[in-house]
C-alpha cells in the first residue's frame, strides 16, 4: 500500500541496492533494527535475493539474538548458490553459536567440496574448519590437579622422590601455590637424591611448608652452613622421628642437634660418617625414645673401652661398626675397645644387635661373652670380633653371625658350641672359622636340624670333605637356600650329593674349590630350574663347557681368575 502511495505521489521507488547499501551504513552503526528493515525490504524486491544481501541480514538477526531467522538466511544463501564460499561460513559460525558443532563441522566439510579452488574465500573456509576440529579434538596434555580430587592428587605426588617433588614446583604457578599448600608432601625430606648441594635456606623453606609436621628427614649433599642443618631441623621440627645421614657431617653437629630431638626414634648414620664411642653414647643418652639406632662408622681415637652410662628400655636395633680393621696390604691396625659387658646390661629388650670389628676384653679371667639375658635378641652380628668367643646365646635367636672373628677359645676354656640350643635359627655365618670341627657345626645345627636356610661356612679349612658329605646326606642342609663353601675341602662328588639332597638350593658359592666340570655339570643338571647364582671364582679345575652348560640352562655364574697385574686383587671375568 506505501509503495503504491509513493507511486502515485509521484516519489521515486528505492532499488534492491540502495536499500542495501544503507542496510550496511546504519550496520555499521550499530542501529541493527533499522539496518534489519532495510535488508528485509530489498530481498522482498527480489524472489532471489543475492547472497550477499542475505549474509548481511544473517547477521544482523546474529546481533540481534535471533539465531534461528539468521539459520534460515543461511540455509537459503546455499540452496541459491552452492559453490559459493560465504553461505558455507555464515552457516557454520550460527550453528557453532547454537552449539551443534557437529553438524557444522559436517557443512564445512561439505563447502570444502562444492566450493571451487579458484575461490578466494575457500581458505578461510578450510580455516574455520581446522579450527574447529582443533576446539573439538582432546587436548594433548591435561592438568592432572585440574581433574584428579585433591586428595588423590595428593596420595599420587607422594609416591614420587623429594627431588621430583621440588621439581614440580616449577611446571607452573598454579602447581607452585598448590603443592606448598599441602604440608603432608614436606613431611618427609629426603635430600641424598638431590642434583646440587642443599643450602640451610633451602630446608628452611621445605620446613616451612611442612608447618613443622615433618617427620622424617635424609640429610646428604650438603650446601653452606652444613653444620647447622642438624640443629635446624630438630629444632622446627618437634615430631622428627626418623634422622638418616649417608654422609657429610661430622659427629658434633649431630651431637649439638641431638637434645632437641627428644621424640626420635630412628637414627641411622651411614659408613662415610664417622663418629666417636663417645658421641655415640651422649647420642644414645640424650635420645631415650630411640628404637633403632645404626652407626656405621664408629671410631675412637684413645684406647680405652666406650661407657655407656644410661639403660635403653626401648632400642630394638642397635648396630655398631667399626669401619675395615682387619689386615690391609700386609699392615695390622689397632682393634677399637668396646666395652660390651657394660652395654649388654642397659638393652635388655634389643632385637637385633650388630657389633663388627671391635676388641671386647674381659674383666676377669675367663669371663666369656654373654647374651643369654637378652630374651628377645633374634638377630646378632659379631662378625671381625676379636674376643673370647664362641659366647652364650639366648634360644630366641633367628640370625647368628660370627665370621672372621680373632678368638682365643683355648686360653679361657668355656662356652663351646655344644652348649648351643638353638631352635629358631634360620641364618648361620661362620665363615673364616679355621678350627670349627663337625661336632661343632652339628652342635648349632641339630636344634633347628634342616630348617637353616643361609649357610656360611667359607673357609672352614677344618671341615674335611667326609664331613661336609656327612653334613649334606644326613638332612642337617635339607631347607638351604642359600650355601657358601668358598675355599672348602670339596670334590665332584660334592658336587653330586648337593644336587641330589638340596631340593630348595637358589645360590652357591664355591669359589677357589676343586671342583671339576663333571661336579659343576651333575649339580646344575640336577638343580635345574631351582639353582639361581652360581660362584666359581678361582676354581681353576672347571671347564668352560660345564660353565657355558650352566649358563645355558638358566643359572647366573660367576667364573673369573684373580688378576697377577693388580696383586690379586681383581678378577678376570670370564
Amino acid at each position: 500500500m506505501e509503495e503504491k502511495q509513493n507511486m502515485d505521489r509521484g516519489i521515486p521507488e528505492e532499488t534492491l541496492s540502495t536499500l542495501h547499501m544503507r542496510g550496511q551504513d546504519l550496520y555499521r552503526q550499530k542501529q541493527y533494527e533499522a539496518a534489519l528493515q532495510c535488508f528485509t525490504k530489498a530481498i522482498g524486491q527480489d524472489a532471489k535475493a543475492p547472497a550477499t544481501v542475505l549474509d548481511n541480514r544473517a547477521a544482523t538477526y546474529t546481533k540481534l539474538g535471533n539465531l534461528r531467522a539468521a539459520l534460515n538466511d543461511g540455509r537459503q544463501m546455499i540452496q541459491q548458490e552452492k559453490a559459493n564460499c560465504s553461505g558455507y561460513l555464515r552457516t557454520g559460525k550460527i550453528l557453532q553459536l547454537l552449539g551443534n558443532h557437529k553438524m557444522a563441522m559436517d557443512l564445512y566439510e561439505m563447502g570444502t567440496r562444492k566450493v571451487p579452488s579458484s575461490d578466494p574465500n575457500l581458505m578461510l573456509l578450510r580455516g574455520q574448519q581446522e579450527r574447529l576440529v582443533r576446539q573439538l579434538a582432546l587436548p594433548r596434555t591435561i592438568d592432572p590437579l585440574q581433574i584428579l580430587p585433591l586428595e588423590l592428587a595428593e596420595m599420587t605426588i607422594r609416591y614420587l622422590e623429594f627431588r621430583h617433588i621440588v621439581g614440580l614446583l616449577r611446571v607452573s604457578k598454579s602447581w607452585l601455590q598448590l603443592l606448598t599448600s599441602m604440608p603432608s608432601l614436606w613431611s618427609n625430606l629426603n635430600l641424598s637424591t638431590a642434583k646440587k648441594p642443599v643450602s640451610l635456606g633451602a630446608v628452611r623453606k621445605y620446613i616451612k611448608r611442612s608447618n613443622g609436621t615433618t617427620t622424617r628427614v635424609t640429610l646428604d649433599r650438603f650446601g653452606s652452613n652444613a653444620e647447622k642443618i642438624p640443629r635446624y631441623i630438630a629444632t622446627r621440627c618437634k615430631g622428627l622421628e626418623d634422622l638418616r645421614i649417608p654422609g657429610g657431617l661430622i659427629g658434633a653437629s649431630i651431637l649439638e642437634a641431638a637434645p632437641c630431638a627428644s621424640n626420635l626414634k630412628n637414627l641411622i648414620i651411614s659408613k662415610s660418617c664417622q663418629v666417636s664411642c663417645d658421641t655415640v653414647s651422649q647420642l644414645l643418652r640424650h635420645c631415650p625414645n630411640l628404637e633403632r639406632a645404626e652407626f656405621h662408622s664408629v671410631t675412637s681415637a684413645e684406647s680405652r673401652s666406650a661407657s655407656w652410662e644410661v639403660d635403653m628400655p626401648k632400642l630394638r636395633t642397635l648396630i655398631l661398626d667399626t669401619p675395615v680393621l682387619v689386615r690391609r696390604q700386609g699392615r695390622q691396625t689397632k682393634p677399637l675397645l668396646l666395652g660390651l659387658h657394660t652395654l649388654l646390661t642397659k638393652i635388655v629388650g634389643i632385637n637385633t644387635l650388630s657389633v663388627q670389628g671391635w676388641s671386647v676384653l674381659p674383666f676377669l679371667p675367663g669371663q666369656f661373652l654373654d647374651f643369654s639375658d637378652l630374651h628377645h635378641l633374634q638377630h646378632l652380628n659379631l662378625s671381625c670380633l676379636t674376643a673370647i668367643l664362641p659366647p652364650q646365646l639366648p634360644s630366641t635367636v633367628h640370625t647368628f653371625s660370627m665370621a672372621d672373628c680373632n678368638y682365643a677359645p683355648f686360653l679361657f676354656p668355656g662356652v663351646s658350641f655344644a652348649d648351643y640350643d638353638l631352635p629358631q635359627m634360620v641364618r648361620l655365618s661362620l665363615a673364616g672359622w679355621s678350627e670349627l670341627s663337625l661336632g661343632d657345626l652339628q652342635a648349632c645345627l641339630i636344634p633347628n636340624k634342616g630348617k637353616v636356610t643361609h649357610l656360611d661356612i667359607g673357609g672352614c679349612i677344618a671341615l674335611s670333605c667326609a664331613n661336609l658329605k656327612e653334613l649334606i646326606t644326613h638332612g642337617y642342609l635339607e631347607g638351604v637356600e642359600d650355601l657358601v663353601l668358598k675355599s672348602c675341602n670339596l670334590d665332584d662328588e660334592i658336587g653330586m650329593l648337593i644336587a641330589g639332597n638340596l631340593p630348595r638350593l637358589k645360590n652357591l658359592d664355591l669359589a677357589c674349590t676343586k671342583i671339576t666340570g663333571v661336579g659343576v655339570k651333575a649339580l646344575v643338571i640336577g638343580l635345574e630350574g631351582k639353582l639361581e647364582h652360581l660362584c666359581l671364582d678361582g676354581c681353576h679345575s672347571t671347564s668352560i663347557d660345564a660353565i657355558e652348560l650352566a649358563r645355558a640352562i638358566g643359572v647366573k655364574v660367576a667364573f673369573g681368575f684373580p688378576d697377577p697385574l693388580s696383586g690379586g686383587r681383581r678378577i678376570k671375568q670370564i
